[in-house]
């Protein structure tokens, strides 16, 4: 086998969704990642290339509860939906004057993809914090993979505060530059026979990412195996495992398990 013609995707490993003491922890992320970690340490050897991305973000952030304030001068607690009605209606304004007309280009944008409204997270993956960090176990396997004399390839993403991005190819407003599709990790990832995707959160950046891919390897016209490591990734509360995993297979992944 030729490691080259084998990548893996890892998708957003970082503290605040696989720690449990974490801003936005996905139940079920801390054996996800140990499996992982475990999982590289015995066949990391199989991969050419690992690329990890990092959701990055500031805490003034549209997603973000700082980016908005109410009537009552308080701003939106986490999970709260905020949707164009409510901005245009006053409900809810950006905090900052200077990002109203951004803000209504937000909604503008996830208008035109069919999408009502905007999910207030708590604030996570704050560059530079704790929360932002590769969890440990992972960290601690892939220092064991670079010892082979590899380089892991990081991919950011998230830095935009204008809009959210859960695919690690695309943002949901792509026309900002930064969010426009990612043709080079594409391209460095569809030559290869067979990618390996893993990660956080299986219902949002993991199947984001994947049907971005899928999509664009179609357009392609490529031939590849593309897998997902099902026991390496968990859904946010909330959402079906079982319908997250029957959508991402029928975009034409495979699902496997690290054994």
């Amino acid at each position: 086998m030729q490691t080259a013609s084998h990548a893996m995707v890892i998708i957003d490993p970082q503290n605040d969704f696989c720690d449990a003491g974490g801003s936005l922890y996905v139940g079920g992320a801390e054996a996800d990642i140990e499996r992982l970690a475990s999982y590289l340490k015995r066949s990391g050897e199989r991969y050419g290339d690992i690329f990890v991305s990092l959701d990055s973000h500031d805490p003034i952030a549209i997603f973000h509860p700082k980016f908005w304030v109410g009537a009552d001068g308080e701003s939106p607690a986490p999970f709260t939906q905020v949707t164009g009605k409510d901005v245009t209606g006053g409900r809810w304004r950006a905090a900052s004057g200077t990002n109203a007309l951004l803000a209504e280009r937000a909604f503008a944008a996830l208008s035109s993809r069919g999408i009502d409204s905007l999910t207030i997270w708590p604030e996570h993956c704050i560059v530079s914090a704790w929360g932002h960090e590769i969890a440990s176990p992972l960290k601690d396997a892939l220092g064991c993979w670079r010892s082979r004399g590899r380089a892991v390839r990081y991919v950011f993403k998230g830095e935009n505060p204008f809009t959210e991005q859960f695919s690690i190819f695309e943002g949901l407003d792509d026309r900002w530059p930064e969010c426009a599709f990612n043709e080079t990790l594409f391209l460095r990832l569809a030559y290869r026979e067979s990618v390996t995707f893993a990660g956080e959160a299986l219902s949002h950046c993991v199947a984001a990412s994947l049907e971005s891919y899928m999509s664009r390897l179609r357009r392609a016209e490529k031939d590849q195996d593309v897998y997902l490591l099902a026991d390496c990734s968990s859904p946010v509360s909330g959402f079906s495992r079982d319908e997250c995993l029957g959508k991402i297979a029928s975009l034409g992944v495979k699902i496997i398990t690290c054994e």
